[in-house]
């Protein structure tokens, strides 16, 4: 028995011992895969730059001779077979991930992946002396050349910016980048940094090319710097741009080359210097000062670098200077100061340290400060130089520009107006201001402007802050924001001025008589912004006047007669305090922009006189105390019909008080009308909105709705309809159906209203009418109570399709359930690119018994904010092929994401608290380690 025992054992162990053995090894081996692969790349990335250069060789007529084209040619048809292995081992590693692949398969995997390591390591060896036989003609670079500048360790903001930067790099998405921004604010310095980061990530891109632009550049220049990077020596020698073109082409083609091109003036045709566009690995980072550059070079992301916060202005001047000289306190005031005046421009703020770097005296530091505020560079080393004449570069190339042709009509002028800021911001002379539609300039591009102004040769041209000289010729004379309290009683001549501002002076309390009898030219006078009480006397004699401006004059009550002033046209009173107008007012035949705007104390005008402006093509009486109605019995309210005699109108914006009788003669008057803007309200405080160009759009603000209004003349040409605080919100729904399709609507929101719209009420229409509104994109919901869902209220309004809906925003909705339930009515939201949910507290499903796949195509980010009830988002998870971000913020019952490996292929983030993220539940292992990179917690 004993000995049968052994036998037996022996039978059994022997066995064991095999497929023990062999599970480890697999395991081992899979273990290694990614070790292997990654040794792999490394040895494939060093073959394909080897293949190039002989690749190349083998295309240079010069270079033929050299090699022994059989052989050469026999090895590149190997290294093409090794290639093609390594591309489909690629794909085996990533169909591993997202799955669970036999053990056998894992170590059949890294074998193979070993003997491709040896097929590799082998065809550098075979290569080599190839290689060597050029050698001296075709100098092998190194991937990255290290580049010295300025670290941005300690800035946050740059740093920030490089990390951005390396993102766009590491996206397959982005092949052309545009970076771009005003003379010294750093951009050189960003791709410098960039450069030197990729030192420790050289196996990203086989070689990474740096090129210096700058102006006048030539196709042939930028050839000649990409061939020295390469070391091409035919770029030495007389040849054809197109020859160059094709030796650059054939060097780069199959690599994965970074080419960064600084400080771009012009556009470059890059197929013309021979760059490949169709290497999926390749990347094109490009610095300009031009937003135009950008369009011109078709980048595909365009980053824009802006200026220092003001404490990381502070510390880099402390940096700079030396830390214990500004501290100083007599000092430290002054250098506050002078920091202000940098205004966030790196360039500047180390430029003018570096001239006062140990300097103690505070004298020095006072003539300093004294320079910048004066606009006189020379007298600080280096800044006019280095900071001024390049910023000069973009007042230069401007074009030509002369005033704005008063021969175009409002929309052509406002269009034309509109052109020329966009140009002053892409070449940044301007900037986004703090308010929509607003603009601003950076204090040192202001300072360069002055610096000009006292170059030009000519002359003084204009004259700004520094007080006025009789014997000089001025055009145009600038006062704005200059705490001027009193103007000089007496005849100021300034006969060629055209332009007289002093808008924002709030302590000027009168325009003395006799200081505008010098003006005799004028054309353009602003005295926004004052505290004048009355205009004088002498104003009605200046004959050539173009455009009164006298916004915010809030202690001006009320105007002279303007009949001598025939050459007027525009008259801008808004926001100030008149009571009235002029008796006189429709002897202005001439007037062709009437701004009322929010003149409170404006309670009634003659719309008989304003109805013989024969010439008017802007109105703006939005927030007037003036009424508008269409009821022709209320003689409070200035009749809307009298705007239909106004022939040259179109651009308008009122308040208006009823919309009773709208007719086909409204509608077809209103169909002509390029721009409007109309408030219905019976509260004329809730005047909502500020003019903006090129809109159409109807509010409803504050406003009771019986049922009887006259809803369809006013929206059948709008693009954006807002009902904000109203009531009776569903008989206005009724009305809409009624009245509608609205084939302009673009944009709905409703806010502050309470509708109810079950599906247990009375709907408006049967399921076979057209589409209410076809083309809406935006759909916006704010603190609408009793709204259970979006469904309800779209099929209150006869079942809207959505097909290009592009945005979602719902908020504050305490009874919204969901967003849309999927119930056959509504299969697909095509378009759809956005959600954002913010404090809806009972919803607990955003699409609800959405059991299809791929319902929203199209959705690139999911906001989720404050939703306490929230348990899922769908029940699909193949839905989300397009999303790219996602945001959940304070949503702890949210525990499971329906995603898969396969749909979130695409994301680039997603945000959330830590607590959150360590609470999720995953199906799917290999899904939360593809995502896990991805999560950034929010601080």
């Amino acid at each position: 028995m004993e000995a049968m025992a052994e036998i037996i054992g022996s039978a059994l162990i022997e066995p064991f011992k095999l497929v023990s053995g062999s599970i480890y090894c697999t395991i081992k081996n899979r273990l290694k895969i990614h070790s292997n692969y990654n040794h792999l790349e490394r040895d494939i990335t060093l073959v394909l730059g080897l293949k190039s250069r002989l690749r190349s060789g083998v295309d240079d007529d010069e270079l033929q001779h050299l090699l022994p084209t059989t052989q050469v040619q026999d090895w590149l048809s190997r290294v093409e077979e090794l290639e093609k292995n390594f591309n489909n081992c690629v794909r085996s590693i990533t169909s591993d991930a997202a799955s669970c692949c036999s053990l056998s398969l894992h170590c059949k995997l890294s074998n193979n992946i070993a003997k491709q390591i040896v097929k590799a390591k082998q065809l550098i060896e075979e290569g080599k002396p190839f290689e060597n036989m050029i050698v001296g003609v075709v100098p092998v670079a190194r991937p990255v050349q290290y580049i010295e500048v300025t670290s941005i360790k300690n800035q946050p903001t740059a740093s920030r910016n490089l990390a951005k930067m390396m993102d766009l790099l590491n996206s397959e998405e982005y092949k052309r980048i545009g970076v771009w921004g005003m003379g010294g604010v750093g951009k050189t310095t960003l791709v410098k940094n960039l450069n030197n980061e990729l030192t420790k990530h050289h196996q990203t891109f086989n070689i990474i090319i740096w090129v210096v632009v700058s102006q006048n550049a030539t196709v042939e220049s930028v050839q000649s710097k990409i061939g020295e990077r390469l070391g091409l020596p035919m770029m030495n020698k007389e040849v054809s741009k197109e020859s160059m073109g094709s030796h650059l082409y054939n060097r780069l083609k199959g690599q994965r080359f970074l080419l960064i091109l600084d400080d771009i003036w012009e556009g470059i045709n890059l197929d013309v210097v021979g760059i490949p566009n169709e290497h999926s690995g390749s990347k094109i980072i490009l610095t300009t000062r031009d937003f135009n550059v950008c369009q011109q070079m078709l980048t595909n992301i365009d980053f824009q670098v802006g200026r220092l916060h003001p404490e990381e202005a502070w510390n880099l001047f402390r940096e700079t200077v030396e830390e214990e000289v500004v501290d100083d306190d007599q000092i430290k005031p002054i250098a506050e100061a002078i920091v202000e005046e940098c205004d966030g421009l790196p360039l500047a703020i180390i430029m003018v340290g570096a001239s006062l770097r140990k300097k103690r005296k505070v004298g020095l530091w006072e003539c300093a400060l004294h320079a910048l505020k004066k606009s006189e560079p020379s007298r600080i080393r280096g800044v006019e130089e280095k900071v001024y004449k390049p910023l000069k570069w973009s007042y230069d190339s401007l074009q030509a520009e002369g005033l704005v042709d008063e021969h175009q009509n409002f929309e052509q002028l406002q269009n034309e107006v509109l052109r020329i800021v966009h140009c002053l911001k892409d070449c940044c002379l301007l900037e986004e201001g703090q308010l929509a539609n607003h603009v601003k300039m950076h204090d040192v591009v202001r300072d360069v402007g002055v610096w000009i102004a006292k170059s030009l040769e000519e002359g003084c041209k204009s004259i700004n802050k520094t007080g006025i000289s009789g014997t000089r010729v001025m055009k145009r004379v600038l006062f704005m924001e200059s705490s001027i309290e009193f103007l000089p009683n007496s005849n100021t001549q300034c006969p060629e001025a055209s332009t007289l501002v002093l808008q924002g002076n709030w302590r000027l309390l009168e325009v003395p008589n006799s200081f505008l009898q010098g003006f005799q030219m004028l054309r353009i006078l602003d005295l926004s912004d004052t505290k004048i009480k009355f205009l004088p006397h002498s104003l009605l004699q200046l004959g050539e006047l173009r455009a009164l401006l006298l916004e915010r004059c809030n202690e001006l009550f009320e105007l002279p007669s303007l009949a001598t002033l025939g050459m007027l046209q525009v008259l801008n009173c808004s926001a100030s305090a008149i009571t009235k107008l002029p008796e006189d007012l429709e002897k202005l035949t001439n007037l062709r922009q009437l701004d009322l705007s929010h003149t409170y104390k404006l309670r009634q005008i003659s719309s008989q006189k304003l109805s013989n402006l024969c010439s008017l093509e802007f109105l703006n009486m939005m927030g007037s105390a003036t009424k508008w109605g269409m009821r022709k019995a209320n003689d409070e309210n200035v009749p809307f019909e009298k705007l239909l005699c106004l022939d040259q109108l179109i651009s308008f914006h009122i308040d208006l008080e009823d919309i009773s009788d709208g007719s086909a003669e409204h509608v077809s008057w209103l169909g002509r009308i390029n721009s409007f803007f109309v408030n219905v309200t019976h509260d004329h405080n809730r005047s909502y909105g500020t003019y903006a160009p090129n809109t159409k759009s109807v509010f409803f603000s504050g406003f009771l709705f019986s049922g009887n209004e006259s809803i369809g003349w006013l929206l059948v040409h709008a693009f954006c309809c807002e009902i904000r605080h109203c009531k009776g919100v569903h008989l206005m729904l009724h009305n809409m159906v009624r009245s509608g399709p609205f084939l302009n609507l673009k944009r709905l929101v409703i806010g502050g209203c309470c509708i109810s719209v079950k599906p247990s009420s009375q709907g408006c229409v049967s399921i076979t009418q057209c589409d209410l509104l076809p083309n809406l994109e935006e759909l916006y919901l704010n603190k609408l109570t009793e709204l259970e869902s979006i469904s309800d209220l779209s099929n209150f309004l006869g079942r809207l399709s959505f097909t290009k809906l592009r945005s979602i925003c719902v908020f504050d909705c305490y009874q919204l359930e969901n967003l849309f339930a999927m119930d056959g009515t509504l299969q697909e939201l095509a378009k759809l690119k956005s959600i954002t949910i913010r404090r809806c507290k009972k919803l607990s499903q955003v699409f609800k018994n959405a059991s299809t796949n791929n319902f929203v195509p199209m959705l690139k980010s999911l906001h989720l904010d404050r939703l306490p009830e929230l348990e899922e988002i769908c029940k699909a998870d193949e839905s989300w092929n397009s999303l790219k971000q996602l945001s959940v913020r304070e949503c702890s019952m949210l525990v499971k994401l329906p995603l898969s490996v396969q749909s979130a292929v695409n994301i680039e983030s997603i945000r959330g608290e830590q607590k959150w993220w360590n609470q999720l539940q995953w199906d799917n292992q290999n899904l939360k380690m593809h995502l896990h990179p991805l999560f950034k917690p929010r601080g």
